[in-house]
């Protein structure tokens, strides 16, 4: 309106020009007549903004305003890079959420430690939701349900994440949220910190605890059958022991009536009190003992360490000692003693003499002595048990070969040479375990390559014909247990690839690998370059017994079995590893 009420005026002055030359007044009054009414219409339409207008800032005020702006711009920009080195320096992933809209904000570092770009990740809920691991969506549902609702002052949880490869991390993810006035949650920031490492040692820890728990179990069993030959005397020491402690309340007092041996020593040596207890273990009376150095007495084997002890208490070093000694008795025979030593000391700090107390363990000494007797003879005994299993074992199979002399169908004989090297292949183990240092595990490694060896030379496998690649793992020690029906299983498994795999008797290779992996678990794989199985192969209902003998020690073993039958076959059988 301003605008058209300066172009009206304009207009008017220019009409009046005109007139002066051409007296058309009537436009001229038409035209006064518009400006008029504009000039009243703008009067009309300013008049309400005159309050805003007198409210415009004056220049200094402006000045002031723009100043405060590039100051507080100033400390956003500083604030934003701030915001952006945390962001960069934590080893934490960052993540906003706005819980209205559903928009998340993802940092770099939350990408990356999950294994994606930049761009991968669309600032959307739905990318966590989906990445969670199916177990643990409903527990982190509920966890933030319960923050939501106050129930928890923080948001804490721990769980797994897809990563781009195909993984799980385990991620410990925190946050806090923010209420509006109503109390309905608008906003939660939080972290998430890669704590794989640490659930892996957690699991770890966790299996370590459980063998160990299983040693002890083993090992306090094994006390206990050693411990039964020796209760009688357990109790005997008991009830003496017992009786000594009766005794020392009641006489403590009297020195001489000591249940053991006591004696004041002088620093260099020289018995200067003894009881009648020492007296008894030593044989002497107590004047020919007095006459003596408990250095003449002791067995010169013993004399260096006992020596040792006394300078290390006369400088200070230690308050007293204890060992096991000999003593030499008065008619020249051994006892050995249990000493324990102490110094006592005058007013003024010096040494002043020793205090021993001496207690004859001679039936101890003898008893560990008759326990390390009876251990060496149970291992005779147990190596003695391997060796005659593996001779029955090996009788059996000279049985079935005489017997095999009266068989005329082929069939049937081959069952026979089969069962022969089932035989045979167990009492291979019988013969390893009799080897082996300790006589309840073995080298499954070194046992594989004389089964296999045994088994080329019974199916005389020429040489260059078939080639067998081996890849066994040195640490796989196996018990009897797992032992015998891991050999049954590699023993059938070859034999098939000997006797069907290569049926036009070219040449070919077996591959027979043996490890342990990281879960503590064994897999065995056996594969050949043969003709493979048939198609249409059921593992599970064939009627090779072979076969059903691999499944049946299979699920023996707890374990899984897998068969792949491409340019040949494969078998890997997967258990845990005991």
């Amino acid at each position: 309106m301003f605008g058209a009420f300066i172009i009206a005026c304009g207009t008017t002055h220019v009409m009046e020009v005109i007139t002066l030359w051409h007296p058309i007044y009537w436009l001229s009054g038409l035209l006064k007549a518009i400006t008029a009414f504009v000039s009243v219409t703008t009067a009309i339409q300013l008049f309400p903004l005159l309050p805003q207008l007198l409210a415009l800032p004056s220049p200094a005020q402006l000045e002031a305003e723009i100043a405060e702006r590039k100051r507080t711009e100033e400390i956003l920009r500083e604030n934003e890079q701030r915001w952006q080195l945390a962001l960069n320096g934590n080893n934490d992933g960052i993540w906003d959420w706005n819980v209205k809209t559903n928009e998340v904000f993802f940092s770099t570092r939350w990408k990356t430690m999950l294994g994606y770009e930049e761009h991968e990740v669309a600032n959307q809920l739905q990318e966590i939701w989906l990445k969670i691991h199916p177990e643990d969506i409903d527990f982190v549902i509920k966890t933030v349900q319960n923050h939501f609702a106050k129930i928890t002052p923080f948001y804490t949880a721990e769980f797994r994440v897809l990563c781009k490869d195909g993984t799980y991390k385990w991620i410990l993810d925190r946050g806090q949220a923010l209420w509006d006035e109503d109390g309905k949650v608008v906003r939660m920031v939080g972290s998430h910190t890669d704590i794989t490492e640490r659930k892996q040692a957690e699991v770890t820890i966790s299996k370590l605890l459980t063998q160990l728990e299983i040693k002890v179990e083993e090992r306090t069993a094994e006390l206990k059958r050693i411990n039964t030959s020796l209760q009688t005397e357990i109790q005997k020491r008991q009830e003496t022991e017992t009786a000594l402690r009766e005794s020392e309340e009641r006489f403590r007092t009297a020195f001489h009536q000591a249940a053991v041996g006591i004696a004041h020593i002088g620093l260099d040596g020289k018995w200067l009190l003894v009881n009648q207890r020492l007296c008894d273990i030593v044989g002497y009376t107590p004047q020919e003992l007095q006459s003596r150095t408990f250095q003449e007495i002791t067995h010169p084997d013993d004399l260096e360490a006992a020596l040792k002890y006394v300078e290390q208490m006369l400088i200070g070093e230690i308050q007293t000692y204890t060992m096991e000694k000999r003593y030499f008795c008065k008619d020249g025979s051994l006892v050995w003693i249990n000493l324990t030593v102490s110094l006592t000391h005058t007013d003024f700090g010096s040494p002043k003499y020793f205090i021993a107390v001496v207690e004859d363990i001679s039936d101890r000494k003898h008893s560990q002595k008759q326990i390390q007797a009876s251990l060496l003879e149970k291992e005779v005994l147990l190596k003695e048990i391997y060796h005659r299993v593996k001779n029955n074992l090996q009788v059996i199979s000279s049985l079935l070969n005489l017997q095999s002399e009266y068989i005329k169908d082929k069939h049937d004989m081959e069952i026979f040479q089969q069962s022969q090297q089932r035989i045979a292949s167990m009492a291979l183990i019988h013969e390893k375990m009799y080897q082996s240092p300790d006589l309840a595990r073995i080298d499954f490694g070194e046992y594989i390559q004389d089964l296999v060896a045994s088994l080329f030379s019974s199916y005389e496998i020429q040489a260059g014909n078939i080639s067998l690649k081996l890849n066994l793992d040195t640490h796989v020690l196996l018990g009897l247990d797992l032992a015998i029906p891991c050999g049954l299983i590699i023993h059938e498994l070859i034999s098939n690839s000997l006797k069907y795999g290569f049926p036009q008797g070219g040449e070919g290779e077996i591959h027979i690998d043996i490890r342990k992996n990281h879960q503590q678990q064994c897999i065995i794989t056996v594969r050949d370059n043969g003709v493979g199985l048939p198609a249409n192969f059921n593992f599970k209902n064939t009627p090779s017994l072979g076969l059903q003998l691999v499944n049946a020690l299979t699920c023996q073993l707890a374990g899984d079995i897998q068969i792949k039958n491409n340019n040949g076959v494969e078998f890997q059988i997967i258990f845990p590893f005991i």
